[in-house]
């Protein structure tokens, strides 16, 4: 549910922050007042696209904020990697006049994407040329499936046809030419046999390297460690000997030279044995110019290879086993055709079975839900119209086999047409009203917007249209601007939208309307114009009267009494 609205430097709002309750919210106004504003911006807090020229004129950022509540939105924010806070959320949209805008969810920095994502689902938004969208066929179908509750298997068959359509694109990949096929079995041909005659290991160059600078700086370690030999031997150990000699000479003298005298002769023992191994070292340093030449010339051969397969040296073993299995696969092709083949037929299959359970449920479901809509249609004035869902076969598809199209007969003894056909203006509104009674059992939505829905009725239809969305305000929060007073009688909370000149400048304003004397002048207003007159403040009072009785009709007999009168 929406609880808050927050709008500023949006067209001709300064600043505006509107309160929205449970039951249905009407918004009044006269034209151009600024009550699509509204809208506008519950779209931009859906993840909607962005007008810069809908800023401000002298500002350079509009901002659009909206606090909503509801079981399921911490799911929804968990699910996108954003902060959850109890069932709450936080939207917060900047949008620049100059370029990119920004987004906020629950603080959290985010993108109009996410913002599209988290949106779907959480408002339905019903705007005043969407019954245009009811003669698009392809929306039929999403209709029946919301009637049946049908997610939970359309999921599945998704996956399924995700699965089927992915072993048909590797069939497909694999069915490459045949010459084709040859020209590249002869590369991977040879890359294999020029790469298993080096036989590369992987770590060989590094190791190669330290080799070789070894090899080639034999002459120098020799005469380095033939030094430091002499330099041991010929003094070194010479003297720390006598140092430890003359040490146990006098240690009965003195306790403290005696750890002294130990360390030295510990020392010495190290001395030693380093004189022994690097008297070792030095004796197998040897010049080995054809060791040297043969690191050499396997240095250069990596290296060569490398180059001209685009690789490190190391890699050249992963290139090997990657040409291996490539070949192998290109010998054995008719095997793994046959495979891929054998996995497309059987994914088929089981997208058509996924497919099948779908189309048994909407058989199932479509008459149900063409007699609930013929029985919201009677109630919003349009009696005995028959209403169809025709389901026809499709070619299997991520939404099943199905083809699904809406038709309706308004008038008795004509046949069914498709709604583009039969229609006009009013009953395609009162026929997208109907359908959003019928799905609001079913439709997880919170909260349903509706923008002039209403528009191209009146009298006693308006009534009847006006009691259908209060009916669908007894389970949803619904948000309903309308120029009708018949339908803004039943609201549960009315906001007014005023238009006035402040500084030399047009500014949008709404006001709530909670006092039954407000709420009569303003269905006054809508009733006869500007210049209200008693009668039609007595048509106002009766009108709210009605709204609030529980008898069918009540309204209706209103509304043709106060039509008569206030012309006259």
């Amino acid at each position: 549910m929406l609880t808050t609205l927050r709008i500023q430097n949006l067209a001709i709002v300064d600043q505006l922050e509107v309160e929205l309750t449970p039951g249905l919210n009407v918004v009044t106004g006269e034209t151009g007042a600024g009550k699509s504003i509204l809208v506008d911006a519950v779209q931009l807090l859906l993840g909607g696209r962005a007008q810069p020229d809908a800023v401000r004129a002298g500002t350079s950022e509009a901002f659009v904020e909206g606090h909503f509540v509801g079981e399921g939105i911490d799911a929804r924010l968990e699910a996108l990697g954003l902060p959850a806070s109890n069932d709450e959320l936080l939207v917060r949209r900047a949008i620049a006049k100059g370029g990119r805008g920004r987004v906020w969810l629950n603080g959290a920095l985010s993108t109009v994407g996410m913002l599209g994502q988290l949106g779907r689902g959480l408002v339905e938004l019903s705007g005043q040329h969407e019954h245009v969208s009811l003669m698009d066929v392809g929306t039929h179908l999403a209709l029946l499936d919301a009637f049946a509750e049908a997610m939970p298997l359309l999921e599945i068959h998704r996956q399924a046809h995700h699965i089927w359509i992915a072993a048909v694109r590797a069939r497909d990949a694999l069915a490459t030419d045949a010459a084709e096929r040859a020209r590249r079995a002869d590369y991977l041909a040879y890359q294999v046999r020029e790469l298993e005659a080096l036989q590369p290991q992987e770590g060989e160059e590094p190791k190669l390297t330290l080799e070789r600078r070894r090899l080639s700086g034999v002459e120098k370690l020799r005469g380095a460690s033939q030094s430091a030999l002499e330099l041991l031997d010929g003094g070194a150990i010479e003297q720390a000997q006598r140092a430890r000699v003359k040490l146990t000479e006098v240690a009965g003298l003195d306790s403290s030279l005696e750890p002294i005298s130990r360390g030295l002769e510990a020392g010495l023992a190290e001395l030693e044995e380093a004189s022994r191994s690097l008297a070792r070292h030095v004796r197998g340093l040897e010049a080995q110019p054809e060791r040297l030449a043969e690191v050499d010339e396997r240095l250069e051969l990596l290296k060569q290879l490398a180059r001209k397969h685009g690789c490190s040296a190391d890699d050249l073993p992963k290139r090997l086993h990657d040409a291996q299995r490539e070949l192998d696969g290109l010998m054995h092709h008719e095997q793994r055709t046959a495979s891929l083949e054998a996995d497309v037929a059987k994914s088929r299959n089981a997208a058509e079975a996924s497919a099948a359970k779908l189309t048994a449920l909407r058989r199932s479901s479509s008459a149900k839900f063409a007699r609930t809509v013929a029985k919201e249609l009677d109630k919003l004035g349009m009696p005995q119209t028959r209403f169809e869902v025709a389901l026809s076969p499709a070619e299997l598809g991520a939404a099943g086999m199905d083809h699904a199209e809406l038709l309706m007969g308004p008038n008795p003894g004509e046949p069914l047409l498709p709604l583009a056909r039969v229609a006009s203006g009013g009953e395609l509104s009162r026929a997208l009203l109907a359908i959003r009674c019928a799905l609001a059992g079913a439709d997880p939505v919170q909260t349903y917007v509706f923008d002039e829905v209403d528009a191209g009725i009146g009298g006693a239809v308006a009534s009847a249209v006006g009691r259908a969305l209060q009916d669908v305000a007894s389970r949803r929060q619904v948000l309903c601007v309308t120029h009708l007073p018949q339908v803004a009688a039943f609201a549960d909370h009315h906001l007014a939208v005023r238009k006035d000149v402040q500084r030399g400048r047009t500014v949008s304003a709404v006001r709530v309307l909670r006092e039954p004397p407000a709420r009569q002048s303003e269905l006054a207003r809508m009733l006869a114009g500007e210049r209200v007159s008693a009668a039609a403040l007595e048509h106002a009072a009766q009108l709210l009267q009605a709204g609030r009785r529980e008898e069918k009709g009540a309204v209706r007999r209103v509304t043709r009494r106060a039509a008569r009168q206030v012309r006259t």
